[in-house]
Parts: C-alpha cells; sequence; structure tokens
C-alpha cells in the first residue's frame, strides 16, 4: 500500500492513500527524516520512502503551481 504524508503533527504523520483512506502513523514507526509530501509504502518490514515516486510528485505539483501563477521557470 502506498501513502502520501500529509502532514506531521508533534510525533504523528498523517498519511493519505490514493483512495483518501487516512492513516495517523507515531513518527518512530517511519524512516528517520521523513517529510511532509514523502511517498510511502509498506512493506513486510514497515515503512519505507519511495524516494522516485515523490520526487516525481512534487515536480508534478511544482508545474501545476508554476501553470496557475503564472511563473515562467528559470
Amino acid at each position: 500500500m502506498r501513502y502520501s504524508v500529509e502532514r506531521i503533527e508533534e510525533n504523528i504523520a498523517v498519511c493519505e492513500d490514493d483512495d483518501g483512506s487516512v492513516l495517523k502513523l507515531k513518527l518512530y514507526e517511519l524512516p528517520q527524516g521523513i517529510r511532509e509530501g514523502d511517498i510511502i509504502d509498506r512493506t513486510e518490514n514497515g515503512f519505507v520512502v519511495n524516494s522516485a515516486e515523490t520526487e516525481s510528485r512534487r515536480k508534478k505539483m511544482a508545474e501545476m503551481q508554476r501553470n496557475i501563477f503564472g511563473k515562467k521557470r528559470k
């Protein structure tokens, strides 16, 4: 299962899957250095950051923001 880290509140990461289901996890259950916007995959050994998917989604969001706000890429 894949989740997006939507926000971090104190020691809890609020995560959401593609269907909109919310999962609240304690930070110690997640990889060290987890950040809002990271994409995590649940494996049989716990959670891992999916770096490729995280980067892809961040680029997509940046492009959408440029389109909305009309800023040119430098």
